[in-house]
Formats: C-alpha cells, structure tokens, sequence
C-alpha cells in the first residue's frame, strides 16, 4: 500500500513539475490537491503500521515476560 502510494506521489510531482514548466494552471491546482491527499494518506498508514507493530512488540514482551515468571517459578521449587 505505502509503495502504491509514494508511486502515485512521484508521478503526482512529475506531472505537477510539467505543468509548472508548460504554465497550465488546469494541470498544477489539481496535481497539488492531489499530492496534498497522497501525503495525507501517507501518513496515516505509516501511523496505523506504526501502532501494528507496536502491539506486535507489547505481545512478544508479553510472552517473554511469562516465560521469564515460569523458569523463576522452576528454579525456585526444589
């Protein structure tokens, strides 16, 4: 999803960078409404893969932390 997006971000620009060159306003206002959508939406999946893996991260603690409880509780009974 993220490479889709930086793809249509760098035609965006490309286009954009064209219409500036050739002067046609009917190519640049829409280009940058366009780009200013791509980075939002840029930055809200990088936000929700963010807060993915950092729920990933809180269960492996998890598990190593009950792993970690279960040997003490080993060494401790004779």
């Amino acid at each position: 999803m993220v490479e889709g997006l930086v793809g249509v971000l760098i035609l965006a620009f490309l286009t954009l960078i064209i219409g500036i060159i050739l002067k046609s306003m009917w190519v640049v206002i829409p280009q940058i409404l366009l780009i200013c959508i791509v980075v939002y939406l840029l930055v809200r999946v990088r936000v929700k893969i963010s807060k993915a893996e950092k729920e990933k991260l809180r269960e492996k603690i998890d598990e190593l932390e009950k792993k970690i409880s279960t040997i003490g509780k080993k060494e401790e009974t004779p």
